[in-house]
């Protein structure tokens, strides 16, 4: 019989970690979490959703929980050497561009400082097969081509895109000099449950589901929407395919729709609920469609969730836990 593979996820709690880990433990494997229990949601109330708890509560008795900080090089040793990890999947480092683009120093040490000192620690493990960085479609800043592939220019626009693109040159650099073998992978417009971040698809439908507008700011803003149980999938397919060394991934649906089409589909899906337009945010980069041929290509990644699928199941999602309020 095959030994349990090994995950250590930092950042496991969070909103993409928490679903990585629930499907690993669906694939039998051994998992570790890394997690600061930090919450980055706005102090304008209590949200249930980015509770860590919350997320993970029925299955914490089928993993091993570490609270720790990337830049504590104590506990993240003790929490490496315990775990003898086969796979390292790093989400840990603030999620938020616009939270990047206020607190600099807060997201370059989250996602700068975090990132080098866990890659000054794999050296020391002899266990290690692969380490999956998962970066941003932000490092594109404008999409030059649609669909975008993995190789095309990188001009960030936000603080977010830049240090994820600079984490990215240090994870290949790291692998060059000390061979560490890994993957990226860059996702793109993640939506479903348990997201704490007021996403936009879950802002469309809790306006929805009480009885307020859906405000859709830009109505041909197209983005590639992804629903984080494909892209959870996705990311874990980069950690386990032996092709996917020293690989960048695009991970998404593949397929661009506008906010509102998005808009439309979340209003067919609640009775009365109402779409409004206004003028798009332009600090964001023009997106749409990432290519996603080479992750289908070499992973064998395959999305199952289109958005009027995916929007549904978030939508009872929030409809069971707000009471349809």
């Amino acid at each position: 019989m095959n030994e349990r593979k090994r995950f250590f996820v930092t950042g496991g709690m969070g909103f993409i970690g928490s679903h990585i880990v629930r499907n690993l433990l669906e694939k039998g494997c051994e998992i570790t979490v890394f997690d600061s229990f930090i919450q980055y949601v706005e102090p304008s109330g209590y949200d249930r959703f980015a509770n860590p708890y919350n997320r993970l509560k029925d299955v914490f008795d089928k993993i091993k929980i570490v609270r720790g900080n990337l830049t504590d090089s104590n506990t993240l040793r003790r929490a490496l050497y315990e775990c003898q990890p086969d796979y390292i999947i790093h989400l840990a480092a603030m999620p938020l561009a616009n939270l990047a683009n206020i607190a600099p120093e807060e997201a370059k040490d989250s996602i700068i400082s975090g990132t080098t000192n866990l890659l000054c620690l794999l050296q020391e493990l002899s266990s290690l097969k692969k380490f999956v960085y998962v970066s941003s479609s932000m490092v594109y800043g404008d999409f030059e081509m649609i669909p975008v592939k993995e190789e095309a220019i990188k001009e960030p626009k936000s603080v977010y895109g830049a240090l994820k693109l600079c984490a990215e040159i240090i994870v290949k650099t790291y692998s060059n000099l000390y061979g560490v073998d890994y993957a990226i992978v860059r996702p793109t417009a993640v939506y479903g449950p348990y997201d704490g971040n007021k996403r936009v698809i879950r802002i469309f439908l809790e306006n929805a589901l009480r009885g307020e507008p859906i405000q859709v700011k830009g109505k041909d803003v197209a983005l590639d929407f992804t629903y984080v149980k494909d892209t959870a999938e996705g990311i874990i397919l980069a950690a386990l395919n032996k092709e996917s060394s020293r690989e960048v991934f695009n991970i998404s649906r593949g397929e661009e729709k506008t906010l509102l089409e998005a808009a439309e589909i979340v209003a067919s899906l609640i009775p009365g609920a109402k779409v409004e337009c206004d003028e798009k945010d332009s600090s964001y980069p023009s997106r749409g469609t990432m290519s996603i041929s080479k992750a289908k290509r070499i992973l064998g990644y395959s999305p199952k969730y289109s958005l009027e699928k995916g929007i549904k199941e978030y939508c009872e999602f929030l409809k069971e836990r707000l009471g349809g309020q």
